[in-house]
């Protein structure tokens, strides 16, 4: 479930009331949607046992991981499920080499959130040398034979597939060939090396500040 304003003090008292459906049978169990790391001990605490937390998060997007959330997640068994791992097209070949999305690619509200935090990640420059370090991956993984097929957005989504505690991702399919370049994912592992190259990158990263959805929020 996703709480919108902390201000508003009655979300431990609704995942209690979840936690009573789920004690009769009413409900399997019970996840939240961008709750932040405070907030997911609080409930913690309080005895609502959570299974996941749905968050964003891309090589763009480390606000899981700089709040510890990740790593409190992991020692605690709550599953991260991540969205945004291609940040609707921006961690794809098809802007290696080429300028920032235009005002008439910002033409979902998709692209418009993606844009943004493309922009606090860094400028343009940082997201091209970051997709240009995916790229040179990609090549190593389809020359070694892990995955023939590999590509800037498998890559961006395996990084973030082995971050401890990330269970899944959530990605949007249009046909076909994403059904399959999704499976193609799982069909490989990234060696040490290759999650350093791209952390390099990473930590040169002016933002996104804060933890899961404080932006969003209004909260920084």
């Amino acid at each position: 479930f996703f709480w919108s304003d902390y201000n508003v003090k009655k979300y431990v008292d609704v995942a209690l009331w979840l936690t009573e459906l789920k004690e009769e049978g009413l409900i399997q169990e019970i996840g939240a949607t961008n709750f932040d790391l405070k907030r997911l001990q609080e409930l913690k605490k309080a005895g609502v046992p959570l299974v996941s937390n749905q968050v964003q998060m891309s090589a763009l997007d480390r606000r899981p991981v700089q709040s510890g959330m990740a790593s409190w997640c992991a020692e605690n068994d709550i599953s991260l499920i991540a969205f945004g791992t291609v940040a609707s097209g921006i961690l794809t070949n098809k802007y290696l080499s080429k300028g920032a999305p235009t005002q008439e690619e910002k033409n979902t509200a998709s692209m418009r959130m993606y844009s943004n935090t493309a922009a606090r990640f860094g400028d343009w420059k940082l997201v091209q040398k970051l997709l240009q370090t995916m790229d040179t991956i990609a090549k190593d993984v389809r020359s070694d034979g892990r995955c023939p097929e590999a590509n800037i957005s498998i890559v961006a989504q395996r990084y973030v597939l082995e971050t401890p505690s990330v269970a899944s991702v959530l990605v949007g399919v249009r046909n076909q060939d994403h059904i399959a370049e999704n499976v193609r994912t799982h069909s490989f592992s990234l060696k040490t090396e290759e999650k350093d190259a791209i952390d390099a990158v990473v930590s040169k990263r002016s933002g996104p500040k804060g933890d899961v959805w404080d932006i969003e929020r209004g909260l920084i």
